[in-house]
């Protein structure tokens, strides 16, 4: 029986359009942690936006679960075997800057406008209607499908590490809406690599950037005495170099700001990161102390490791990077968190926190709160097969799967691998302002998921 399933989707593609915005809508960017706030571990947005999945569930009559506020999920089904899918509802700060509002979810020229767009609510909600179609078609499946939903997976799993405590059931093929089509079959590992320390500010009073470690930082904020001098030569340097910054006064100080350009921790190459133009700034302004002379030494336009003789490039996977994540100054106590994402051939241990350790001043502690190791998928085998016969037939690319720097929840359990939604040709703004989807991608994503979640299911 020949299945036609770009008709199938695009009879719901209304709907599909307008669940998906009233999804973006909500802002479900983590706020704050706390494991006794009942039902609501993650903060209240992140709360709405797992009730808004649940509520669709109920509207179209899936089994559904609520897991305590720390994840959830929908099924449909009763065999014991299950295709699974999870996908994540939190998002990174919206931050600033944006031509339409972060939480509107606008259309324009045929793109949905909003934080979560494509990572990973509109994908979240694709996966979605493709098992309310496939459950609403009547067609014969021999295997239940689960989408289970995070409400943390861009600020430490721990969505995760509770779902699979309370269901430790595996699934024996899935995939993961929440990275690029083709399909990906490797991931580096990642790291918050963090050191920390005391250190003699002198004239610089403070210094902070990096709303998370998985974003380059947009902006970067030091604090110095006020003067006129120091306030002329910031502004200069401003000018000189076309940066967008600006100076503020307030009770003798004068705070120094500075902009880059946001994008993700996995490619921080493709940003501009404000520590690196702040730290370029108090060199014009002849400022310094021992910690800007270290991150200058060692950091400073550095997104590869190179300075820390950490850098490496395997032919498969591609290089190591390390994203200048966070930093934060109180008195004499520093933090920063590099986001180190590394390929295969490189022993963490041994060839990063080893060697940087080895270059730290003694009042400088190195620590780890965040490892994933890395993933590989045997590229040849039949789940990846399947959803590379799905994506073929249906865009006509006949390139293969391919490795990434991002981290996906193709980590949280075994037998599933990231696939989409983004088609790798076209742009992104991931982690940066003004995300969106393209509708005809969307459209197309949903379509790819709807018969891939078939095929493994029949």
């Amino acid at each position: 029986m020949s299945i036609d399933f770009k008709k199938l989707v695009l009879q719901y593609k209304d709907q599909l359009i307008k669940d998906t915005q009233k999804l973006l809508q909500i802002n479900s960017e983590l706020t704050s942690f706390d494991p006794n706030r009942e039902g609501a571990p993650f903060g209240p947005g992140n709360k709405a936006a797992l009730d808004f999945m649940l509520e669709l569930a109920k509207r179209d009559g899936f089994s559904f679960e609520n897991v305590d506020g720390y994840a959830g999920h929908i099924q449909f089904g009763d065999s014991k075997e299950y295709i699974g899918s999870i996908g994540h509802l939190d998002v990174v700060p919206a931050g600033s800057g944006w031509t339409y509002p972060a939480y509107g979810a606008e259309i324009h020229d045929n793109k949905i406008y909003a934080r979560g767009s494509e990572d990973d609510k509109g994908p979240t909600m694709a996966v979605y209607y493709a098992m309310k179609i496939l459950k609403e078609s009547g067609l014969k499946l021999n295997k239940r499908i689960k989408l289970v939903l995070g409400l943390d997976e861009e600020s430490g799993w721990r969505c995760m590490d509770y779902y699979f405590k309370k269901y430790p059931e595996i699934p024996v093929a899935g995939f993961i809406p929440d990275a690029d089509f083709p399909l990906i079959y490797a991931e580096k590992g990642i790291t918050n690599t963090i050191i920390k320390g005391t250190f003699e500010p002198g004239d610089i009073i403070k210094m902070e950037a990096g709303l998370r470690t998985n974003m380059v930082p947009e902006s970067a904020t030091v604090t110095v005495k006020k003067d006129t001098l120091l306030k002329t030569k910031w502004n200069n340097y401003l000018s000189k170099n076309n940066l967008v910054g600006k100076v503020e006064e307030k009770d003798g100080l004068m705070n120094l700001f500075v902009e880059g350009k946001s994008a993700h921790g996995s490619l921080p190459q493709e940003g501009v990161n404000a520590i690196h133009l702040m730290l370029d700034g108090l060199k014009e302004l002849e400022l310094s102390n021992e910690l800007t002379k270290f991150m200058d030494q060692y950091l400073n336009h550095d997104t590869a490791g190179l300075k820390f003789g950490i850098a490496y490039t395997d032919e498969e996977m591609g290089p190591l990077t390390n994203n200048f994540g966070v930093l934060k100054t109180d008195g004499n106590k520093f933090e920063m968190i590099l986001n180190i994402r590394y390929p295969k051939g490189v022993n963490y241990q041994k060839d990063v926190f080893e060697k940087i350790a080895s270059l730290l001043p003694s009042n400088y502690i190195l620590s780890v709160n965040h490892h994933q190791k890395l993933l590989y998928k045997d590229p040849e085998s039949h789940l990846i097969k399947t959803l590379m016969n799905v994506y073929k037939k249906h865009t006509g690319d006949e390139r293969g799967p391919i490795s990434i720097g991002g981290g996906t929840f193709a980590r949280a359990t075994e037998n599933v691998v990231a696939f989409g939604p983004h088609f790798i040709d076209k742009p992104t703004y991931i982690h940066q302002k003004d995300e969106f989807i393209d509708i005809d991608d969307f459209i197309t994503a949903t379509i790819i998921y709807t018969e891939s979640l078939y095929e493994l299911a029949k």
